[in-house]
């Protein structure tokens, strides 16, 4: 019994303690034990103020306001001028049913040290948190939820998933207060940006001359490199509009489950040489974002993204080789008389060596294709490919100081060798205008020999 009795006191001891490390702190700083570890019921919450001045007075004033202040954390609003007389003044808060039920002095230095411990009800401080604390929690497990969605996904090979889950997660945190640092948005986004910088774009078995290739993104790494899946990838590049006017285009690829796709040139209107660029599209994400995250954090993941790019540069080659393209479109007036032009043929002609397709305008006698056939195998020979085709004006009207020509034609490449038609527009319409009659007959001739090229581009391209 005499060995039992000193192990059951140092039990009690450590029992009445949350740990043994805060009893030896409290004994050492000379402390009560509640100063570092207050014990309370279940349905209370304890707060330990402490305050140092010159006077005692205002040690416990200052030990009062620091209650205040930790209450004020808890609810999520600051209530130090709601309360502070009623604390001051009667050690108490009606309203949380808190009392104030422990106090300890000592002198320190010089100064006096005063220590509090002050009972609140659980339930009346919960009660009290303010709609911007509840949201606050609310976006916490929001954020940790995507963040444990994005580190999913990372798993997967899903790594612009999990970009995007960062990005989101920014977003919900730049509405309101965070919790913890590692929520806040510039953290959040710092993730974001490291996930990116991760990523490159390369390409296998490209064709310069038919401007294809399978593009591939893959995580940067020195042995494995994974490739990334179902990532949004864009394709950039110049080319031309069906009137023969440049303009930026883009083109949306997957990357589906092989973590690539081969890129073809869907848009058969490039530019005969240049470059086709591609790049990660987070175009939808950061819409979303930009209307609460800062631009400078925005910023670093656009400057992030620019260096995650591949350039595939093109020479392209006509299908029909170094081949020169008889052509020929005759022109008629609205009545139906032979206009004796070159303005469409000359568009059409311009349009095709733009792509670098040869063409050569020829002046044909007869009308009817029969007849045209043996003038063409007459003068040029059987073996040629020839576009032909005809187009009239139809309309024209006059608003104000304005002339407006309507005009409708068709255009056909024939192989005079295999005797086959290869290509056939249908009709075509197209419209022009001008201070006079002639300038706007002149416009709408070009507008269609253009147009006309651009269809038979986009056909003699097609793969």
């Amino acid at each position: 019994m005499k060995r039992l009795l000193p192990l059951l006191i140092i039990l009690l001891i450590l029992t009445s303690c949350t740990s043994f490390g805060d009893l030896v702190r409290s004994q050492v700083d000379g402390l009560p034990s509640w100063v570092n570890n207050p014990q309370v019921r279940a349905d209370q919450y304890p707060f330990v103020g402490k305050g140092s001045a010159q006077v005692t007075y205002n040690a416990r004033l200052d030990a009062y306001e620091h209650i205040l202040e930790q209450i004020s954390a808890f609810v999520g609003e600051d209530i130090r001028e709601e309360y502070y007389r009623e604390l001051t003044t009667t050690t108490r808060i009606a309203d949380f049913n808190l009392s104030v039920t422990a106090e300890h002095l000592r002198t320190e230095k010089g100064l006096q040290q005063v220590y509090l411990l002050a009972r609140a009800d659980r339930e009346a401080l919960e009660g009290r948190r303010t709609t911007i604390y509840r949201q606050a929690i609310e976006r916490q497990a929001r954020i940790e939820a995507l963040i444990v969605e994005a580190d999913r996904s990372y798993r997967q090979n899903h790594d612009t998933l999990t970009i995007a889950r960062y990005l989101e997660a920014a977003t919900i945190a730049s509405q309101g207060p965070v919790l913890e640092k590692k929520h806040d948005p510039a953290a959040l986004i710092d993730r974001a940006v490291g996930y990116i910088k991760a990523l490159q774009i390369s390409f296998r078995s490209p064709d310069s001359q038919k401007v294809t290739a399978t593009v591939q993104l893959r995580r940067r790494r020195r042995l494995i490199s994974s490739r990334v899946l179902h990532a949004k990838v864009q394709a950039s590049f110049t080319a031309y509009t069906s009137l023969g006017d440049p303009f930026v285009d883009t083109l949306d690829f997957n990357t589906a489950t092989q973590g690539s796709f081969l890129f073809l040139p869907y848009n058969q209107l490039l530019l005969a040489d240049g470059a086709i660029t591609f790049s990660l599209d987070f175009t939808e994400e950061l819409a979303k974002a930009r209307p609460y995250v800062d631009e400078g954090l925005l910023a670093s993941v656009e400057e992030a993204l620019h260096s995650v790019h591949g350039t595939l540069p093109y020479s392209r080659v006509s299908p029909l080789g170094n081949r020169v393209v008889l052509t020929e479109i005759q022109e008629y007036s609205i009545e139906g008389a032979s206009l004796a032009g070159t303005t469409a043929v000359q568009a059409f002609v311009d349009t095709m060596q733009q792509s670098r397709v040869g063409t050569q305008i020829i002046d044909l006698g007869s009308t009817d294709w029969e007849d045209q056939v043996e003038e063409i195998e007459r003068r040029y020979g059987t073996r040629q490919y020839v576009y032909n085709g005809s187009v009239g004006i139809v309309a024209e009207d006059q608003a104000l100081d304005v002339h407006v020509t309507v005009v409708v034609g068709r255009i056909q490449l024939h192989n005079m060798e295999s005797g086959q038609m290869l290509f056939d527009s249908q009709d075509v319409e197209a419209v022009g205008s001008g201070a006079t009659r002639e300038e706007s007959h002149t416009q709408a001739l070009e507008r269609f020999g253009t147009i006309a090229a651009s269809l038979a581009l986009a056909s003699l391209f097609t793969p």
